[in-house]
Protein backbone atom coordinates (compact mmCIF):
# COMPACT_ATOMS: atom_id res chain seq x y z
CA UNK A 1 0.00 0.00 0.00
CA UNK A 2 2.15 3.02 -1.23
CA UNK A 3 0.93 6.27 0.33
CA UNK A 4 -0.78 8.75 -2.00
CA UNK A 5 0.66 12.19 -2.87
CA UNK A 6 -1.95 14.23 -4.19
CA UNK A 7 -5.13 15.25 -2.70
CA UNK A 8 -7.30 12.95 -5.26
CA UNK A 9 -5.33 9.81 -4.19
CA UNK A 10 -6.71 10.23 -0.28
CA UNK A 11 -10.34 9.75 -1.64
CA UNK A 12 -10.19 6.48 0.74
CA UNK A 13 -8.83 8.06 3.73
CA UNK A 14 -10.87 9.68 6.60
CA UNK A 15 -11.68 13.39 6.41
CA UNK A 16 -8.83 14.47 9.03
CA UNK A 17 -6.54 13.29 5.91
CA UNK A 18 -8.12 15.31 3.48
CA UNK A 19 -8.14 18.47 6.28
CA UNK A 20 -4.32 18.19 6.95
CA UNK A 21 -3.93 18.28 3.07
CA UNK A 22 -6.35 21.34 2.91
CA UNK A 23 -5.03 23.53 5.33
CA UNK A 24 -1.56 22.79 3.40
CA UNK A 25 -2.97 23.73 0.00
CA UNK A 26 -4.88 26.88 1.69
CA UNK A 27 -1.53 27.91 3.45
CA UNK A 28 0.55 27.93 0.45
CA UNK A 29 -2.44 29.92 -1.47
CA UNK A 30 -2.26 32.74 1.36
CA UNK A 31 1.64 32.73 1.00
CA UNK A 32 1.56 33.03 -2.51
CA UNK A 33 -1.72 35.85 -2.24
CA UNK A 34 0.34 37.74 0.17
CA UNK A 35 3.35 37.74 -1.51
CA UNK A 36 1.59 39.01 -4.44
CA UNK A 37 -0.60 41.63 -2.14
CA UNK A 38 2.59 42.87 -1.00
CA UNK A 39 4.64 43.21 -4.33
CA UNK A 40 1.78 45.28 -5.74
CA UNK A 41 2.04 47.38 -2.68
CA UNK A 42 5.66 48.21 -2.64
CA UNK A 43 5.37 48.80 -6.78
CA UNK A 44 2.78 51.21 -6.11
CA UNK A 45 4.79 53.03 -3.20
CA UNK A 46 8.00 53.06 -5.11
CA UNK A 47 6.27 54.64 -8.13
CA UNK A 48 4.44 57.08 -5.69
CA UNK A 49 7.59 58.35 -3.45
CA UNK A 50 10.32 57.12 -6.23
CA UNK A 51 12.37 56.26 -3.27
CA UNK A 52 14.06 52.95 -3.73
CA UNK A 53 14.94 52.83 -0.07
CA UNK A 54 11.54 52.66 0.87
CA UNK A 55 10.33 49.50 -1.35
CA UNK A 56 13.80 47.79 -0.39
CA UNK A 57 13.00 48.13 3.21
CA UNK A 58 9.57 46.49 2.86
CA UNK A 59 10.65 43.77 0.53
CA UNK A 60 13.21 43.05 3.56
CA UNK A 61 9.98 42.85 6.00
CA UNK A 62 8.55 40.87 4.15
CA UNK A 63 11.71 37.99 3.57
CA UNK A 64 11.94 38.41 7.54
CA UNK A 65 8.40 37.33 7.92
CA UNK A 66 8.10 34.92 5.53
CA UNK A 67 11.04 32.80 5.34
CA UNK A 68 12.00 31.78 8.70
CA UNK A 69 8.64 30.06 8.99
CA UNK A 70 9.29 28.00 5.38
CA UNK A 71 12.81 27.47 7.17
CA UNK A 72 11.40 26.37 10.55
CA UNK A 73 8.67 23.86 8.70
CA UNK A 74 11.58 22.30 6.83
CA UNK A 75 14.03 21.79 10.26
CA UNK A 76 10.75 19.75 11.33
CA UNK A 77 10.57 17.47 8.82
CA UNK A 78 14.79 16.73 9.00
CA UNK A 79 14.56 16.33 12.43
CA UNK A 80 12.20 12.87 11.60
CA UNK A 81 14.80 12.39 8.35
CA UNK A 82 17.31 12.15 11.45
CA UNK A 83 15.94 9.44 13.72
CA UNK A 84 17.28 6.14 13.15
CA UNK A 85 15.08 3.62 11.55
CA UNK A 86 14.09 1.20 13.66
CA UNK A 87 12.83 4.30 16.63
CA UNK A 88 11.06 5.58 13.31
CA UNK A 89 9.00 2.36 12.34
CA UNK A 90 7.88 2.15 16.22
CA UNK A 91 7.03 5.72 16.33
CA UNK A 92 4.89 4.98 13.06
CA UNK A 93 3.68 1.82 14.07
CA UNK A 94 1.96 3.27 16.63
CA UNK A 95 -0.18 5.68 14.95
CA UNK A 96 -3.85 4.27 13.81
CA UNK A 97 -3.58 3.67 10.18
CA UNK A 98 -5.30 6.80 8.94
CA UNK A 99 -3.24 8.98 11.21
CA UNK A 100 0.01 7.03 9.82
CA UNK A 101 -1.40 8.05 5.83
CA UNK A 102 -1.23 11.50 7.23
CA UNK A 103 2.39 11.48 8.35
CA UNK A 104 3.37 9.46 5.36
CA UNK A 105 2.10 12.48 3.28
CA UNK A 106 4.10 15.00 5.00
CA UNK A 107 7.52 13.40 6.09
CA UNK A 108 9.84 11.89 3.89
CA UNK A 109 11.21 9.33 6.84
CA UNK A 110 7.19 8.46 7.24
CA UNK A 111 6.83 7.87 3.89
CA UNK A 112 9.48 5.57 3.47
CA UNK A 113 8.10 4.08 6.66
CA UNK A 114 4.54 3.50 5.68
CA UNK A 115 5.75 1.11 2.86
CA UNK A 116 6.85 -1.32 5.70
CA UNK A 117 3.83 -0.55 8.09
CA UNK A 118 2.15 -3.81 9.14
CA UNK A 119 -0.52 -2.84 11.48
CA UNK A 120 -3.69 -3.21 9.14
CA UNK A 121 -6.69 -2.00 10.09
CA UNK A 122 -9.28 -2.33 7.45
CA UNK A 123 -12.91 -1.51 7.70
CA UNK A 124 -15.45 1.00 5.27
CA UNK A 125 -14.20 3.76 7.83
CA UNK A 126 -10.95 3.65 8.34
CA UNK A 127 -10.62 3.24 4.40
CA UNK A 128 -13.05 6.90 4.22
CA UNK A 129 -15.81 4.89 1.95
CA UNK A 130 -18.41 6.02 4.39
CA UNK A 131 -20.10 8.67 1.57
CA UNK A 132 -20.88 5.83 -0.89
CA UNK A 133 -23.79 4.17 -0.66
CA UNK A 134 -23.62 0.91 1.66
CA UNK A 135 -24.87 -1.57 -1.40
CA UNK A 136 -22.30 -0.13 -2.94
CA UNK A 137 -19.57 0.34 -0.59
CA UNK A 138 -18.26 -3.58 -0.91
CA UNK A 139 -17.33 -2.83 -4.20
CA UNK A 140 -14.57 -0.31 -3.22
CA UNK A 141 -13.94 -2.25 0.23
CA UNK A 142 -12.99 -5.62 -1.67
CA UNK A 143 -10.76 -3.72 -3.96
CA UNK A 144 -8.89 -1.60 -1.56
CA UNK A 145 -8.27 -4.52 0.55
CA UNK A 146 -7.03 -6.75 -2.21
CA UNK A 147 -4.61 -3.97 -3.72
CA UNK A 148 -3.48 -3.14 0.00
CA UNK A 149 -2.66 -7.11 0.83
CA UNK A 150 -1.13 -7.79 -2.85
CA UNK A 151 0.79 -4.93 -2.06
CA UNK A 152 2.67 -5.86 1.44
CA UNK A 153 2.62 -8.98 0.03
CA UNK A 154 4.67 -8.71 -3.50
CA UNK A 155 6.53 -5.85 -1.97
CA UNK A 156 7.55 -8.65 1.12
CA UNK A 157 5.91 -6.40 4.34
CA UNK A 158 5.57 -8.60 7.11
CA UNK A 159 2.27 -7.71 8.94
CA UNK A 160 1.37 -7.99 12.36
CA UNK A 161 -1.91 -7.24 13.13
CA UNK A 162 -4.95 -7.57 10.44
CA UNK A 163 -8.10 -6.22 11.56
CA UNK A 164 -10.27 -6.88 8.81
CA UNK A 165 -14.28 -5.69 8.96
CA UNK A 166 -16.60 -7.07 6.44
CA UNK A 167 -19.78 -5.95 7.36
CA UNK A 168 -21.07 -4.48 4.15
CA UNK A 169 -19.87 -7.59 2.23
CA UNK A 170 -22.58 -10.24 2.61
CA UNK A 171 -21.68 -12.30 -0.55
CA UNK A 172 -18.25 -12.03 -0.84
CA UNK A 173 -16.16 -15.11 -2.66
CA UNK A 174 -14.09 -17.11 0.16
CA UNK A 175 -11.85 -17.07 -2.43
CA UNK A 176 -10.74 -13.44 -1.94
CA UNK A 177 -10.56 -14.36 2.07
CA UNK A 178 -8.45 -17.17 1.93
CA UNK A 179 -5.93 -15.85 -0.19
CA UNK A 180 -6.08 -12.64 2.29
CA UNK A 181 -5.28 -14.36 5.12
CA UNK A 182 -2.79 -16.63 3.44
CA UNK A 183 -0.88 -13.60 2.21
CA UNK A 184 -0.74 -12.27 5.78
CA UNK A 185 -0.73 -14.81 8.54
CA UNK A 186 2.82 -15.99 8.37
CA UNK A 187 5.86 -16.40 10.35
CA UNK A 188 5.87 -12.77 13.15
CA UNK A 189 2.14 -12.23 12.49
CA UNK A 190 0.75 -11.55 15.91
CA UNK A 191 -3.39 -10.41 16.44
CA UNK A 192 -6.70 -11.57 13.83
CA UNK A 193 -9.30 -9.80 13.52
CA UNK A 194 -11.92 -10.88 11.17
CA UNK A 195 -15.13 -10.12 11.18
CA UNK A 196 -18.25 -11.66 9.05
CA UNK A 197 -21.15 -9.96 8.27
CA UNK A 198 -24.19 -11.91 10.30
CA UNK A 199 -26.21 -11.89 7.11
CA UNK A 200 -23.58 -13.80 4.74
CA UNK A 201 -25.64 -15.69 2.11
CA UNK A 202 -23.02 -18.28 2.62
CA UNK A 203 -21.21 -18.63 5.59
CA UNK A 204 -17.18 -18.68 5.45
CA UNK A 205 -15.39 -21.53 6.33
CA UNK A 206 -12.61 -20.46 8.34
CA UNK A 207 -8.92 -21.52 6.76
CA UNK A 208 -7.72 -23.52 9.69
CA UNK A 209 -4.70 -24.54 7.77
CA UNK A 210 -3.17 -21.23 7.73
CA UNK A 211 -2.54 -22.19 11.32
CA UNK A 212 -0.63 -25.39 10.61
CA UNK A 213 2.14 -23.62 9.15
CA UNK A 214 4.86 -23.22 12.36
CA UNK A 215 5.93 -20.28 12.01
CA UNK A 216 2.44 -18.74 11.72
CA UNK A 217 1.09 -20.76 14.76
CA UNK A 218 4.03 -20.33 17.35
CA UNK A 219 4.03 -16.04 16.91
CA UNK A 220 0.43 -15.36 16.95
CA UNK A 221 -0.87 -14.01 20.07
CA UNK A 222 -4.52 -12.77 19.43
CA UNK A 223 -7.25 -14.84 17.65
CA UNK A 224 -10.48 -13.31 17.73
CA UNK A 225 -13.40 -14.38 14.52
CA UNK A 226 -16.74 -13.64 13.85
CA UNK A 227 -19.79 -15.05 12.23
CA UNK A 228 -18.03 -17.72 10.46
CA UNK A 229 -17.90 -21.46 10.87
CA UNK A 230 -14.52 -22.62 13.03
CA UNK A 231 -12.92 -26.10 12.98
CA UNK A 232 -9.54 -26.30 14.05
CA UNK A 233 -8.26 -29.78 13.64
CA UNK A 234 -5.03 -31.68 14.61
CA UNK A 235 -2.53 -30.32 12.20
CA UNK A 236 -2.72 -27.06 14.23
CA UNK A 237 0.47 -26.28 14.84
CA UNK A 238 1.65 -25.11 18.33
CA UNK A 239 0.38 -21.86 19.47
CA UNK A 240 2.81 -21.60 22.04
CA UNK A 241 1.91 -17.41 22.07
CA UNK A 242 -1.74 -17.48 21.97
CA UNK A 243 -3.19 -15.15 24.70
CA UNK A 244 -6.69 -14.33 23.85
CA UNK A 245 -9.34 -16.08 22.08
CA UNK A 246 -12.58 -14.89 21.21
CA UNK A 247 -15.66 -16.29 19.39
CA UNK A 248 -18.55 -14.65 18.62
CA UNK A 249 -21.35 -15.96 16.16
CA UNK A 250 -19.21 -18.82 15.07
CA UNK A 251 -19.92 -22.13 14.34
CA UNK A 252 -17.53 -24.62 16.27
CA UNK A 253 -17.54 -28.02 18.26
CA UNK A 254 -16.24 -28.78 21.18
CA UNK A 255 -13.98 -31.77 19.41
CA UNK A 256 -12.91 -28.61 17.53
CA UNK A 257 -12.25 -26.42 20.49
CA UNK A 258 -10.27 -29.50 22.14
CA UNK A 259 -7.71 -29.37 19.05
CA UNK A 260 -7.37 -25.53 19.65
CA UNK A 261 -7.08 -25.82 23.67
CA UNK A 262 -4.72 -28.86 22.95
CA UNK A 263 -2.21 -26.68 21.07
CA UNK A 264 -2.59 -23.15 23.37
CA UNK A 265 -1.31 -24.19 26.56
CA UNK A 266 -0.38 -20.22 27.00
CA UNK A 267 -3.83 -18.90 26.63
CA UNK A 268 -4.73 -16.55 29.03
CA UNK A 269 -8.56 -15.27 27.97
CA UNK A 270 -11.45 -17.11 26.39
CA UNK A 271 -14.37 -15.57 25.77
CA UNK A 272 -17.31 -17.94 23.93
CA UNK A 273 -20.49 -15.68 22.49
CA UNK A 274 -23.56 -16.99 20.32
CA UNK A 275 -21.82 -20.06 19.48
CA UNK A 276 -23.44 -23.04 18.38
CA UNK A 277 -22.77 -26.37 17.68
CA UNK A 278 -21.02 -26.65 21.60
CA UNK A 279 -22.72 -29.15 23.42
CA UNK A 280 -20.01 -29.78 26.16
CA UNK A 281 -17.37 -27.31 27.09
CA UNK A 282 -14.37 -28.73 28.61
CA UNK A 283 -11.57 -26.82 29.81
CA UNK A 284 -8.41 -29.51 30.47
CA UNK A 285 -5.75 -29.01 33.02
CA UNK A 286 -3.33 -28.31 30.71
CA UNK A 287 -4.32 -24.44 30.14
CA UNK A 288 -2.63 -23.80 33.57
CA UNK A 289 -2.26 -19.81 32.39
CA UNK A 290 -6.09 -19.60 31.60
CA UNK A 291 -7.50 -16.75 34.36
CA UNK A 292 -10.80 -15.52 32.58
CA UNK A 293 -13.27 -18.06 31.09
CA UNK A 294 -16.44 -16.30 29.37
CA UNK A 295 -19.41 -17.77 28.03
CA UNK A 296 -22.67 -16.31 26.59
CA UNK A 297 -25.74 -17.11 25.03
CA UNK A 298 -24.55 -20.51 24.21
CA UNK A 299 -27.88 -21.99 23.71
CA UNK A 300 -26.79 -25.76 22.72
CA UNK A 301 -24.60 -25.99 26.02
CA UNK A 302 -25.31 -28.42 28.48
CA UNK A 303 -22.06 -29.14 30.52
CA UNK A 304 -19.30 -27.58 31.27
CA UNK A 305 -16.43 -29.12 32.82
CA UNK A 306 -13.43 -26.63 34.05
CA UNK A 307 -9.81 -28.34 35.28
CA UNK A 308 -8.22 -24.61 34.95
CA UNK A 309 -5.86 -24.44 38.16
CA UNK A 310 -5.49 -20.46 38.05
CA UNK A 311 -8.95 -19.76 36.45
CA UNK A 312 -9.87 -16.38 38.88
CA UNK A 313 -12.79 -15.23 37.02
CA UNK A 314 -15.44 -17.43 35.56
CA UNK A 315 -19.01 -16.09 33.91
CA UNK A 316 -21.66 -17.82 32.20
CA UNK A 317 -24.76 -16.21 30.76
CA UNK A 318 -27.40 -18.34 29.05
CA UNK A 319 -29.66 -21.47 30.06
CA UNK A 320 -27.55 -22.76 33.49
CA UNK A 321 -26.16 -25.95 32.19
CA UNK A 322 -24.35 -28.66 34.53
CA UNK A 323 -21.16 -27.34 35.56
CA UNK A 324 -18.29 -29.35 37.39
CA UNK A 325 -15.64 -27.32 38.80
CA UNK A 326 -11.86 -29.21 39.43
CA UNK A 327 -8.87 -27.63 40.96
CA UNK A 328 -10.00 -24.44 41.02
CA UNK A 329 -8.62 -22.70 44.33
CA UNK A 330 -8.18 -19.36 42.47
CA UNK A 331 -11.12 -18.97 41.14
CA UNK A 332 -12.32 -15.86 42.93
CA UNK A 333 -15.29 -14.12 40.93
CA UNK A 334 -17.83 -15.77 39.27
CA UNK A 335 -21.24 -14.56 37.11
CA UNK A 336 -24.24 -16.17 36.56
CA UNK A 337 -26.92 -15.05 34.53
CA UNK A 338 -30.18 -16.50 33.01
CA UNK A 339 -32.57 -14.04 32.05
CA UNK A 340 -34.84 -16.52 29.91
CA UNK A 341 -35.41 -18.59 33.76
CA UNK A 342 -35.87 -18.16 37.14
CA UNK A 343 -34.70 -20.63 39.61
CA UNK A 344 -30.76 -19.18 39.70
CA UNK A 345 -30.95 -18.88 43.43
CA UNK A 346 -32.16 -22.29 44.26
CA UNK A 347 -29.56 -23.23 41.23
CA UNK A 348 -26.49 -21.66 42.97
CA UNK A 349 -27.49 -22.93 46.29
CA UNK A 350 -27.69 -26.21 45.13
CA UNK A 351 -24.58 -26.63 42.88
CA UNK A 352 -22.11 -23.25 44.18
CA UNK A 353 -20.56 -25.26 46.78
CA UNK A 354 -18.86 -27.45 44.35
CA UNK A 355 -18.13 -24.40 41.96
CA UNK A 356 -16.63 -21.74 43.91
CA UNK A 357 -15.64 -22.25 47.15
CA UNK A 358 -13.15 -19.79 47.53
CA UNK A 359 -15.38 -17.56 45.84
CA UNK A 360 -14.66 -13.67 47.05
CA UNK A 361 -17.41 -12.12 44.85
CA UNK A 362 -20.45 -13.23 43.21
CA UNK A 363 -23.43 -12.14 41.18
CA UNK A 364 -26.14 -14.21 40.16
CA UNK A 365 -29.05 -12.64 37.52
CA UNK A 366 -32.01 -14.48 36.65
CA UNK A 367 -35.67 -13.83 35.61
CA UNK A 368 -37.30 -10.99 38.62
CA UNK A 369 -33.90 -12.41 40.18
CA UNK A 370 -30.53 -10.17 41.05
CA UNK A 371 -28.41 -10.50 43.43
CA UNK A 372 -24.81 -9.46 44.44
CA UNK A 373 -22.27 -10.82 46.99
CA UNK A 374 -19.16 -9.73 48.33
CA UNK A 375 -17.22 -12.43 50.81
CA UNK A 376 -14.66 -10.60 52.72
Amino acid sequence: MSPPRRRRHLCFFPSRSVAILDAVHTTRHRHRHRCCWLRKRHTAAANTSGSKASSAQINHHHAGTDIPQVAENMKQQTLFDKLPEDILHRIHSLLPIQDAACAACVSHAFLRSWRCYSKLILNDCALGLNHIEFEERKIYLIDKVDKILKNHHDKGVKVETLNLILTPCTNIKASYLDRWLRRTVKSGFKDLYLEMPLSMKKIYKFPCSVLSDEGAASSIQFLKIGSCTFHPTSTLGSLARLKTVRLSFVHTTEEGLEHLFSKSSTLEELRIFACHGIICLKIPCTMQHLKILDVQLCNMLRVVEIDAPNLCYFNYDSALPEIYVRNCSQLKHVQLSSARSSGVLFYARTSLPSIARNVESLILVGRSEVCAFTIL
